[in-house]
């Protein structure tokens, strides 16, 4: 007799925004966190903190969601994949204005772009990839 019913561990989970799998499920709150403490290298940290952290607690209210299970914390809120997150942050350093080398840095630490099929060529040419 042939199977039909196959058991599953976990539900699959896209990201609300790109659609795509949630393949490296780290929820966009542990993210915020590292971000946070990576603010702090910088000698105006509450300016860049003040003008950061607003947006993108706006964009976790109305995009926090159930999703997979987070590789952090152990909450169900992995809802936006890592990449679209970091892409939201990016953007958001972009219209902030800052510096080339908090770019830089920020796609260091924050580099999401696993296919290569997004800001990775602005991470090469801010010379943090060769």
């Amino acid at each position: 007799m042939v199977q039909t019913n196959y058991p599953t561990l976990e539900s699959y989970y896209g990201c609300s925004l790109c659609h795509e799998p949630v393949s490296n499920p780290i929820c966009p709150s542990c993210i915020t966190a590292q971000i946070e403490a990576w603010l702090t290298i910088y000698p105006n940290y509450h300016q860049l903190r003040a003008k950061l952290m607003p947006k993108v607690n706006k964009f976790l209210r109305k995009n926090l969601e159930y999703g997979a299970m987070c590789i952090k914390c152990n909450e169900k809120r992995a809802s936006v994949c890592p990449y679209c997150f970091t892409e939201f942050v990016l953007n958001e350093l972009r219209e902030m204005n800052v510096n080339k080398t908090v770019l830089k840095e920020f796609l260091i630490f924050f580099n999401f772009d696993l296919e290569h099929k997004g800001y990775y060529k602005e991470a090469e040419e801010l010379g943090e990839i060769e």
